[in-house]
This record gives C-alpha cells, sequence and structure tokens, in this order.
C-alpha cells in the first residue's frame, strides 16, 4: 500500500487522531492484509493515552510486534 492511501485510510480512523507524514511512511512496512489492524491498534493506544497525533515515536512505542 502507497503512502498516501495509508495516509488516507489513517487519518479517516478517527477524526481526533492524526498521523504524520513520517508515520505513513512507517506503515508502508505492514503488509497490506494488517494495514487496518494496525491503523486500529494505533489508533485505540492513542485514545487510551491521550494523543491526538500518532508520529514515528509513537508508532515504535506502542508497536505490538516488539
Amino acid at each position: 500500500m502507497d503512502v498516501d492511501s495509508i495516509k488516507e485510510k489513517a487519518n479517516s480512523a478517527d477524526e481526533n487522531i492524526t498521523f504524520t507524514d513520517d508515520a505513513c511512511e512507517t506503515l508502508t512496512q505492514v503488509p497490506d492484509f494488517a494495514m487496518d489492524m494496525a491503523i486500529n491498534h494505533m489508533v485505540n493506544a492513542a485514545k487510551d493515552q491521550g494523543v491526538d497525533t500518532v508520529d514515528t515515536a509513537f508508532l515504535e512505542a506502542n508497536n505490538p510486534m516488539g
């Protein structure tokens, strides 16, 4: 999945959560079949932590794969 598609999908997942361009670039490493699950995981983690912007540091800190 390309960066623009990921950015559109990620930023439409929740109106209160924004994904940075760098975070979307990092998400290109996620297989297409797992993209929705990865975005939903990050949105839920952001909500739980009171975060409104998902950046690469947030992705790394909340990566369920370690």
